[in-house]
């Protein structure tokens, strides 16, 4: 059996992303209607949960828009209860974003069921492939790092 080109593998590794982004990441698969927040919401608040209280500024960076726009999305999440604004203890003119406990629920529900259909679809592949799989996702994730490190010089 001849092995597909690096073109064939490009073109299916698109797919897969495509098909686990609508499977994973969409409004309706996640159910985030029943929280009523977009999608967009949904990553400002999983960021905000891995960096706990980042700044305005560095989460309106590492999501690629303008402080206007990233004020304007976390003020409406903290009218919906699910953030807070706080004051920095060490600079006045900084303001840090944080969950409220409502906001950690959304978030730890929404991630349940992506981590149950996660494990769903896993659980089709055999052990050995699965231990495949683990290393491959592992040189793709430091191949990305790479990436983006080599073009932020």
């Amino acid at each position: 059996m001849q092995k597909p080109g690096l073109e064939t593998v490009s073109k299916e590794f698109e797919e897969l992303l495509r098909l686990a982004h609508r499977t994973f990441f969409s409004s309706g698969s996640l159910h985030l209607h029943d929280a009523d927040i977009t999608i967009q919401q949904f990553i400002v608040m999983t960021y905000i949960y891995q960096k706990s209280s980042p700044k305005m500024t560095d989460l309106a960076e590492e999501l690629g828009v303008t402080v206007g726009n990233m004020t304007a999305m976390v003020e409406r999440l903290v009218k919906q209860g699910y953030l807070i604004r706080s004051g920095d203890s060490q600079d006045r003119r900084v303001v840090r974003i944080s969950l409220t406990a409502k906001g950690k629920r959304v978030l730890n529900k929404v991630k349940e069921l992506k981590q149950k259909k996660m494990r769903f679809i896993i659980n089709k592949i055999t052990v050995e492939d699965r231990a495949v799989l683990g290393e491959i996702i592992h040189k793709l994730i430091s191949a990305l790092k790479q990436e983006k490190e080599a073009f932020l010089k």
